[in-house]
């Protein structure tokens, strides 16, 4: 009888606690989980699971990392699912060397990621901007044979956008296209991007196009990226085209599009498109930078 109420008192906990994990009560979870360990009441692996996972979404890395370590003193298996918490906690707020590490401890405790997994580690990396080491977890991924989805290309193609990698991005890109991967805008914002700090404003060019007769959304983020790669390489024309599209399809226009516009018709020596353009900015009341 005794141990059939202690039985059903860990339940309740475990339930309260996943409770708190769907609202987002990372408070709440943390002191149910300390609330059980008073009671002398066993914490088995979904007790952990859920109060990581509540860390996880408040955005709170320490304490998800912390209560990791609290299931190694107590002896209680991790499992993907804890790893994957912790690893998305790290992702959103944490440093991507404690993703890295939470993956290797993964493989010394012989537990298998998964695709989540995966994911928010190429995004920890992506975040710390270490290009290199997202598209090595990339590999891994593949040769894992482990189903990559959009979030985890997007996560690598953003990665190599803030390093210049406009190579490597492509490439990404072809591999979702080939795998049957639908991408979006981030997909495509990402990728011109990575263009235009290669200085490659002809590709640019081509996946904006490429964007548009897929009737994929075009935003203020692709306007800006594509404008820019134009005017870095002088090309005052496709800026122009580029700039009559953007107000034609009543794209909100900012001061990075006005910037990389007049900019572009310095460099080609159009005064006048350059005068107008500032006139156009101050109409708008826009502030130029």
């Amino acid at each position: 009888m005794v141990r059939s109420n202690i039985k059903s008192n860990a339940i309740t906990f475990n339930t309260v606690i996943s409770a708190y994990d769907k609202c987002r009560s990372w408070e709440n979870a943390l002191q149910s989980l300390s609330g059980m360990a008073r009671s002398k009441l066993e914490l088995c692996t979904i007790s952990f699971n859920a109060a990581t996972s509540a860390c996880e979404k408040g955005g709170h890395w320490e304490q998800a990392s912390w209560l990791f370590s609290v299931m190694s003193k107590r002896t209680v298996r991790p499992n993907t699912i804890t790893s994957s918490a912790v690893i998305s906690a790290c992702e959103t707020g944490g440093p991507w060397e404690k993703a890295l590490q939470q993956l290797n401890a993964m493989a010394r405790s012989e537990v298998q990621p998964n695709r989540i997994t995966f994911g928010a580690a190429i995004s920890a990396c992506e975040n710390g901007s270490m290009w290199e080491k997202a598209l090595q977890l990339f590999s891994v991924m593949i040769q894992s044979k482990l189903e990559s989805h959009a979030r985890t290309y997007n996560a690598a193609i953003s990665a190599c956008e803030k390093a210049g990698q406009w190579q490597t991005a492509l490439l990404l890109f072809c591999m979702m296209a080939q795998r049957g991967v639908e991408s979006a805008s981030i997909t495509y914002n990402a990728l011109i991007s990575a263009c235009e700090k290669g200085k490659q404003w002809e590709k640019a060019f081509h996946v904006f196009v490429m964007m548009s007769q897929r009737r994929v959304e075009v935003d203020t983020i692709t306007y800006n990226a594509a404008i820019s790669a134009c005017e870095k390489q002088g090309e005052w024309e496709k800026t122009l085209r580029l700039f009559s599209m953007m107000v034609q399809s009543k794209v909100v226009s900012n001061t990075v599009t006005f910037s990389a516009a007049i900019g572009a018709c310095q460099k080609g020596d159009k005064w006048e498109q350059a005068l107008e353009l500032s006139q156009v900015m101050t109409q708008t009341k826009v502030e130029l930078g």
